[in-house]
C-alpha cells in the first residue's frame, strides 16, 4: 500500500521547463553523456572496448543508485507530481504517469527505494551509489527480505551483503530464500505453496549439498556471521563417507 499522498502542501516552484531542459545540477551529466554518444567507438583499441562495457555497466548501476535515492528522497516528502504542480495519488502513480512504466515497474521501484533509502538496507543502498554492487542484486536482496521483520533484514544484511559481492542475483535470490526458511519458516512454506501452485513445481535444493553448492559459504562461517544461522551445520553437515570425501575443506 502506498503511503505517499500528500501531507503538506507541495512548493510551487518553477514550472516545467521543456523536454531539453534539464533541472539543477544534471547539466554536466547530459553532457557528458552527449560527449559519449558522439565518440567514434571504432576508434578505439580492442583492450578499450572491452575495458569500457564493465566500466559503464558500473556507472550505470551507479546511476540507478542515484535514481532510487532521489526517488526516496521525493516519496518522504510526498513530492510526486509537484514538477507539474498537480499533486500525485502516489508515488508509484506519477511514475507510471510521468515516464509511462507499467504498473508492477513504479510499484517495485517505489519499494525498492524505500527499502534501501528509507528502510533495513542502508549499507546494500550505500554499496549501490558507489558502485559495488549492481541494481539486480540490490533487488533480489529488497525482493527477499520484503515479508521480513525490519529488524531481521537488518541484522541479515551484512551477511546478504557479503554474498551479493561474490554470487550473481540468481544465486543470491537462493541464499535470500534459505533466509526465509530460516528465519520465517511459515511464511517461506506459504511462498513455497505458492509458487506449486503457479508453476507446478515446489523443487528446492536439499540441505546437505546447499552450501557447496553456494561456493563461497560454510556453516561455520555463517554461523560466526549471523546467529539466525544457527540452524544451518546441524542441517548441513556430511553424514555419509562419500559426502565426506567429497565435501571442500571448511575456512
Amino acid at each position: 500500500m502506498d503511503s505517499n499522498t500528500y501531507s503538506n502542501p507541495p512548493p510551487t516552484g518553477r514550472p516545467a521547463g521543456s523536454p531539453g531542459e534539464q533541472p539543477n545540477g544534471l547539466a554536466a551529466l547530459t553532457a557528458a553523456l552527449d560527449e559519449l554518444e558522439g565518440q567514434d567507438l571504432d576508434s578505439f583499441p580492442d583492450a578499450v572496448r572491452a575495458e569500457r562495457v564493465p566500466a559503464l555497466r558500473r556507472l550505470a548501476d551507479r546511476l540507478e543508485g542515484q535514481w532510487l535515492k532521489e526517488l526516496a528522497g521525493v516519496d518522504a516528502h510526498g513530492a510526486a507530481g509537484a514538477d507539474q504542480d498537480q499533486p500525485a495519488r502516489s508515488t508509484a502513480s506519477w511514475l507510471r504517469n510521468r515516464l509511462r512504466m507499467g504498473a508492477g515497474t513504479a510499484h517495485s521501484a517505489v519499494r525498492t527505494a524505500r527499502a534501501l533509502f528509507r528502510g533495513p538496507l542502508p549499507q546494500t543502498a550505500q554499496a549501490l551509489v558507489k558502485g559495488e554492487l549492481s541494481v539486480a542484486h540490490a533487488k533480489a536482496m529488497v525482493d527477499g527480505t520484503h515479508h521480513l521483520p525490519a529488524h531481521v533484514t537488518a541484522e541479515a544484511e551484512p551477511v546478504l551483503l557479503e554474498a551479493a559481492r561474490r554470487l550473481d542475483p540468481p544465486r543470491l535470490r537462493q541464499a535470500v530464500g534459505f533466509l526465509l526458511e530460516v528465519a520465517d519458516p511459515e511464511g517461506a512454506d506459504a511462498a513455497r505453496q505458492r509458487r506449486h501452485g503457479r508453476r507446478g513445481c515446489g523443487c528446492r535444493r536439499p540441505w546437505t549439498t546447499w552450501w557447496r553448492w553456494m561456493g563461497c559459504w560454510s556453516p561455520r562461517l555463517a554461523t560466526r556471521s549471523w546467529p539466525l544461522w544457527n540452524p544451518w551445520p546441524a542441517r548441513t553437515t556430511p553424514t555419509t563417507p562419500a559426502v565426506v570425501a567429497s565435501a571442500p575443506p571448511t575456512p
